[in-house]
């Protein structure tokens, strides 16, 4: 209580002498030592869908899109792409198709009818055949030897007729399985084709492979798809992103690099109206450094930090967050704003308030933690600073 009249006394002799001055308890606290960083928050389950793989297409024009951050269900059509050449190649195989089928049934109707003609000219060579047997074979005294020679070549002549008849019958029988399977197998590689165009249409219409929310996917120059817009083959156009699994990739410097760790901490700060915090974990580092951004050329490495508890109300692939890692917990350390603290010739000075006036001390400083510093030397606890 003495304390406090001495500081208020000090105040107000200060005011008294027409001084504004404005001070700052020292404070004696736990704090965390935090690397600071920023991150964006991602899904770690993620369906990339870009155009199908459709035969003789590089360049795909949006027809349909659904409206980003839309929750979607599997199966549902996400995007759909023109498919105006794909039709119009499927109303050109499909003619041929039509002729294919038509030239199948005139095929199989003209096989059938040369195997009932054959059928009959073996008939028909056969009664030749047997009444120019029954001829030779007749033995008649009375008839010249020119007769009974005429009637043995006769009886030659119809027995090589039905035996060419017979072959005939028999070529047409095992060709006519060949030149039928020919033409059956023009319809089917035609109806195949066909099945594939029909298939490529419907390819067009990209599904959710999953639940998820859509998120636009930009391209090289930053800019979303949109309806109209043309894309190539294999350019993601979006993504379908899990919302019950997200996490954040955070960009921590080089310089800070050594300070992180699996495991440790972490406080995670959304950007909405009003700025919610979440804690997590680090839960793996990358492997690599590389440049912030094409422009950026500060060289950062990702930090993978996992949520203890996912708010799908709030969280979205894409936030953009304000991270602090606890890399370290200080008990009972003292600790001032930064703005009490000058330096000056490469020493730390504050102004220190006391009763009579005010004095410059030099103090040591431990951590410096965003806005305020951790005290090592130079003041104690309830001591009064000018800021």
């Amino acid at each position: 209580m003495n304390k406090y009249l001495v500081t208020l006394f000090g105040s107000l002799l200060l005011v008294g002498c027409g001084e504004e001055v404005t001070t700052e308890r020292v404070k004696q606290e736990t704090v965390e030592v935090f690397v600071a960083a920023s991150g964006e928050l991602e899904s770690r389950q993620v369906s990339v869908i870009a155009p199908p793989s459709v035969e003789s297409m590089w360049q795909y024009q949006i027809k349909q899109l659904v409206p980003e951050n839309t929750k979607v269900s599997k199966g549902q059509v996400v995007v759909s792409f023109d498919d105006k050449k794909v039709s119009e190649r499927l109303l050109e195989k499909q003619a041929e198709l039509d002729r294919a089928q038509q030239e199948l049934e005139n095929k199989q109707l003209r096989e059938v009818e040369t195997e009932e003609e054959l059928t009959l000219k073996v008939a028909q060579m056969q009664m030749e055949y047997e009444k120019a047997k029954r001829k030779a074979e007749i033995i008649d005294n009375s008839r010249s030897d020119i007769d009974r020679k005429k009637a043995q070549i006769d009886f030659t002549i119809a027995e090589n007729d039905l035996a060419l008849a017979k072959r005939k019958l028999l070529y047409q029988q095992e060709t006519k399985a060949l030149n039928i399977k020919l033409a059956q197998g023009k319809v089917a590689r035609l109806t195949s084709e066909v099945d594939a165009f029909l298939s490529d249409i419907e390819k067009l219409k990209v599904k959710a492979p999953r639940d998820g929310m859509v998120i636009y996917k930009a391209n090289w120059e930053g800019e979303k798809p949109a309806v109209g817009e043309t894309v190539r083959f294999g350019q993601g156009v979006m993504e379908i992103a899990v919302l019950e699994q997200m996490q954040l990739t955070a960009q921590v410097s080089e310089a800070e690099s050594g300070k992180i760790a699996v495991g440790q901490l972490v406080k995670v700060y959304l950007g909405t109206a009003q700025e919610l915090i979440y804690r997590g974990r680090v839960q793996s580092l990358g492997k690599v450094f590389r440049d912030k951004s094409h422009q950026d050329k500060r060289r950062i490495f990702d930090v993978i930090v996992e949520f203890e508890q996912t708010d799908i109300e709030v969280m979205r692939p894409g936030m953009t967050a304000r991270v602090e890692v606890i890399t370290e917990t200080l008990d009972d350390v003292l600790t001032i704003s930064q703005q009490a603290v000058k330096n000056s010739g490469g020493e730390n000075i504050v102004v220190k308030s006391t009763l009579t006036a005010n004095k410059d001390e030099v103090i040591s400083i431990s951590h410096v933690l965003g806005a305020k510093v951790v005290v090592d030397k130079g003041l104690a606890a309830g001591d009064e600073v000018v800021l």
